[in-house]
């Protein structure tokens, strides 16, 4: 079973906000009247009262969204507190552990096994609660649904758009998956697995990829997640010395707990970091290297805020059944040979134009991590294979 949050009376979330100022939402029905969350100045930490499962007919589970300033220090602490006080903590830091992000989100999953017979929640963020922003407790129900292929481990739908996996929504540290990987005609290529800051001084806002190809691909997307990104800014793609158009995020509700609001002129911030694509054309590939570079556009209203890109891709389409062939890896994380089909694509670091080109490059082997373990009492439903091209 899945879980999938619904906007209606019933699944109203339970929000308390911190930041500007402090204020508790409007209860809903499913909290009652006598679990109301409390404020702790004095522990720098918030309790919610979650209610037993056994007096709700619909709800499965619940997800809570925290919402805080990320200096890069580990970020607020999640702990649950049976009704008997026992205590399990279930994130040791939201944040982003060395990435100042600024404004930041985390959605973590609070499965049917831990929150059957009720509980609370405690977040705190002990000497920097001045920091914390919000925090948003929401029911979710829970849903049998099929994934396709073996590497995306679905846990929670927020809305139609947005799918989040085990690992985002487990409370543990991110570990982006580096290194190249193939699907049947499509070669997944790392660019910039760990997050690299595309604003950096003197960089002019851009941030430059050299990809070699020795063939050119039929189609491709580049890929990445972006932060700190203001939503009237954009980040502008060009291959080969030719605009092909801007990274565009994927959409958001309006009533995501991401969205922040602040004074004094009402200025809206999506906080945490968002998926964002762009199609290339195959005229814009040549053989031999290939230049991409992302330039940062910022709006008027823009604070100048830095902004971060991370689990960078280019996904490769090519026709007909590439042949294989090994290569040396570069660089000095994988010392075995990696495998990959060709054409071969040994993909550089990025640079900024306007400083000296690092040394280093990226690794084309394809060793990567497994997520967390499974969060729920049922097991996933058994991945689909996924299917070659004809």
């Amino acid at each position: 079973m899945m879980p999938v949050l619904k906007a209606s009376g019933l699944f109203d979330p339970l929000v308390v906000t911190l930041q500007p100022k402090v204020s508790i939402g409007i209860l809903p029905t499913w909290e009652g009247t006598t679990h109301v969350p409390s404020i702790h100045s004095e522990s720098d930490s918030v309790d919610i009262p979650v209610p037993s499962l056994t007096t709700q007919e619909e709800i499965g589970c619940f997800a809570l969204t925290v919402v805080f300033q990320d200096n890069g220090d580990g970020g607020p602490v999640v702990e649950w507190i049976s009704n008997q006080g026992d205590l399990t903590l279930l994130s040791a830091g939201l944040g982003d552990n060395g990435v100042a992000l600024g404004l930041n989100a985390r959605t973590l999953l609070l499965s049917q096994a831990l929150t059957l017979d009720g509980g609370t929640i405690r977040v705190s963020f002990t000497g920097r609660f001045s920091r914390m922003i919000s925090t948003s407790l929401r029911p979710a129900r829970e849903l049998g649904v099929a994934a396709l292929g073996s590497d995306f481990k679905p846990a929670l739908i927020e809305n139609d758009r947005q799918v989040l996996s085990e690992e985002e929504v487990s409370g543990n540290d991110i570990h982006p998956q580096s290194g190249d990987r193939t699907d049947g005609y499509v070669i997944h290529a790392d660019l910039a697995a760990s997050p690299l800051r595309l604003d950096l001084p003197g960089s002019g806002n851009t941030t430059e990829f050299v990809i070699p190809l020795s063939d050119k691909p039929v189609g491709s997307l580049i890929q990445a997640e972006v932060g700190g990104l203001e939503p009237e800014s954009w980040i502008e793609v060009s291959v080969n010395g030719e605009s092909r158009g801007i990274l565009a995020p994927a959409p958001f509700s309006l009533n995501d707990p991401a969205v922040v609001i602040t004074p004094p002129k009402d200025h809206l911030q999506v906080a945490g970091w968002r998926h964002a694509s762009l199609f290339i054309p195959a005229r814009l590939w040549t053989p031999g290297d290939n230049s991409v570079l992302m330039t940062l556009h910022r709006s008027t209203d823009d604070a100048g805020a830095p902004v971060y890109l991370r689990r960078v891709r280019g996904d490769l389409l090519f026709s007909g059944t590439p042949a294989v062939s090994a290569t040396s890896p570069l660089g000095t994380n994988n010392p075995t040979p990696a495998v990959i089909p060709t054409p071969d694509t040994s993909f550089a670091a990025p640079s900024h134009p306007s400083s000296a080109p690092s040394p280093s490059v990226l690794s084309t082997g394809s060793l990567y991590g497994n997520p967390s373990p499974m969060l729920f009492h049922a097991a996933a439903p058994t991945p689909l294979p996924a299917g070659n091209l004809p």
